[in-house]
């Protein structure tokens, strides 16, 4: 797994790329914990994401109660690859805001749309 952070004027994006596995969640959830802050607004970006297995799908559903914790807010963006299919079918989707580009992430925070 490859994380890189990017800060933004109506948010952080976190791009991740190759596969997000089991053996990752440890620094991804140590990576989030790390650089979220109180109130922000937060856009994980998969759409380079190769494959991601059921660990990823929990560590995601932690971000959101994480971020939800933190009083911040999470939109992630899908695109149509493997990690789509793998939130959809799992129903994870249904538990944040997903969008197919990082401007329509963005733009959801600015209309105020729910997480």
């Amino acid at each position: 797994m490859k994380m890189e952070w990017e800060q933004h004027r109506s948010g952080t994006v976190v791009t991740l790329s190759g596969d997000v596995v089991s053996e990752d969640m440890d620094v991804f959830k140590r990576r989030f914990e790390e650089q979220l802050q109180q109130g922000m607004r937060l856009v994980v970006d998969l759409r380079t994401v190769d494959r991601i297995d059921s660990a990823c799908l929990e560590g995601l559903l932690w971000l959101h109660e994480y971020m939800q914790h933190k009083t911040g807010q999470l939109r992630v963006v899908v695109g149509n690859a493997q990690p789509f299919h793998a939130m959809r079918v799992t129903r994870v989707d249904r538990q944040f805001a997903t969008h197919q580009s990082i401007d329509a992430a963005a733009r959801s925070f600015t209309r105020g749309q729910a997480a």
